[in-house]
């Protein structure tokens, strides 16, 4: 029991070193790791072989898969396609600031469902928020609308998935199942908001008419993410098929514009950010090779004569640009395998049995009165000392991993929307001319309903039981 509270005084004083930005998380997991295996009593040759070495590998999956992504954000971002896809729907949207918002904050959530990085949001966020604010719509406001869809696109981000993938030993259709009914909640609670934030009663009528639009939608989402695994094979080796005749056409079509020196933008284009994820929730592919025909997608329908250069350097600067997060998941690697560890979970197994709440009801109160620990990398985000936690959880407690997967992607909505810490929150801030805990107080009511829905959605899709 000792070297169990022992550990958890580990967890505190890390969380308190992150929460005061005395150590930053980069540093502070690994750290915590190798605190908690001395402290667990775990052999001097298990922390060099099993803690170390294993443990920076352990999420391999996931940051090959991350860097994937990102060699694809970065061609999306050079080629200018998701400025053409902003500006056709802004266009399109005419000069209401409630279709405006939403429209916005859909393309929003779309592009960011393959995009990430600080490097992304300043891209959007400067061709985004200049359009809301020019029809009216306050700053504080265009600002939540921003971080709603980044949040709401990064539970469709691919590479996030698989670091609950390999941190939880979840199935993907699972995943999915989960994140498009909870986008669902998530998207009308987006509409709420803004129908308060603009105070005009004339807007009910376009809050019905997105939820005509998007119900069916979302409805045509939960159809394509059953459990099924042999629709999903079935359905595979026929998008295989088509992937490869539509691959053989656009080579041609990239020839032919090599020839003639074309320059242009082709329409098609805009669906580049959207090709893995379909071939992901319809076609049931991996995710990397999901991610490599979304750049050979993209790479050939935009093609120039000096595309194999900017192929080449989408790839170096995407992996570049996300590093950092490379680095922290090998660090979340070392301090799973530190508290998977026999000598650490058997320590504090006890402690959290008592702890964590495994009945249904039980399970939404509690979750939801401590969401706000999932800030700062608190003990809630899977991208920091969570991570460690939720491992201990899965071993010790009767919970299912689906259960700690609802409970993680319904809480990190708060982590992803309101943090103050988020640089992503800060650019938006300051570009504002506001604070982030200005963004904090006036998104953090929505979210934190969102958060009650989301764990209620866990336990009516049978995750946890009665």
């Amino acid at each position: 029991m000792l070297i169990g509270i022992a550990c958890l005084l580990v967890f505190l004083a890390m969380a308190a070193l992150m929460y005061t930005r005395r150590l930053s998380a980069l540093l502070a997991l690994p750290i915590m790791a190798l605190f908690i295996a001395l402290v667990g009593g775990i052999p001097a040759p298990d922390i060099l072989s099993k803690v170390v070495s294993e443990g920076a590998l352990k999420l391999h999956n996931a940051y090959t898969t991350t860097m994937f992504g990102a060699m694809l954000a970065e061609l999306v971002n050079r080629q200018g396609i998701a400025k053409a896809v902003i500006r056709w729907v802004a266009e399109f949207s005419g000069d209401n600031p409630f279709v405006l918002g939403i429209l916005l904050t859909a393309v929003t959530a779309l592009l960011f469902s393959t995009l990430g990085g600080l490097g992304a949001v300043i891209m959007v966020g400067t061709i985004v928020l200049p359009v809301m604010l020019s029809l009216g719509i306050a700053n504080i406001t265009a600002g939540a609308l921003f971080l709603f869809g980044i949040s709401l696109g990064g539970m469709f981000n691919l590479a996030s998935w698989q670091l609950y993938i390999d941190v939880l030993n979840i199935d993907r259709e699972q995943i999915a199942f989960f994140v498009v009914r909870f986008a669902a909640i998530m998207a009308a609670l987006v509409l709420a908001f803004l129908a308060i934030e603009l105070k005009k009663p004339s807007n009910i009528k376009f809050i019905v008419a997105m939820l005509v639009v998007l119900a069916p939608g979302f409805a045509i989402l939960s159809l394509a993410t059953p459990a099924g695994d042999n629709v999903g094979a079935s359905t595979s080796s026929l998008s295989v098929l088509i992937v490869g005749v539509v691959g053989a056409s656009l080579v041609g079509y990239a020839a032919s514009r090599h020839v003639k020196g074309w320059t242009h933008l082709p329409g098609a284009a805009m669906l580049t950010p959207f090709i893995p994820l379909v071939l992901v929730l319809a076609c049931h592919w991996d995710i990397i090779p999901a991610f490599v025909a979304g750049i050979a997608y993209g790479a050939l329908i935009t093609w120039q004569r000096g595309s194999i250069n900017a192929l080449t350097r989408s790839i170096i600067d995407g992996v570049s640009a996300v590093i950092p997060a490379v680095v922290l998941m090998i660090g979340i690697g070392m301090l799973l395998a530190a508290v998977m560890h026999p000598s650490v979970a058997g320590a504090v197994a006890p402690l959290l049995t008592q702890i964590v709440p495994t009945h249904a009801l039980l399970y939404v109160i509690v979750f939801t009165a401590i969401a706000p620990l999932s800030l700062y990398r608190g003990p809630l985000s899977l991208w920091g000392m969570g991570s460690g936690l939720v491992a201990l959880v899965q071993k010790a407690t009767t919970l299912q991993s689906s259960a700690i997967m609802g409970m993680l992607m319904s809480v990190g909505q708060i982590q992803g929307v309101c943090d103050p810490t988020n640089t992503h929150n800060i650019w938006i801030a300051t570009y504002l001319g506001t604070d982030t805990q200005v963004l904090l107080r006036r998104t953090i009511p929505y979210v934190w309903l969102g958060v009650f829905a989301g764990l209620c959605l866990a336990v009516t899709c049978g995750f946890v039981s009665w």
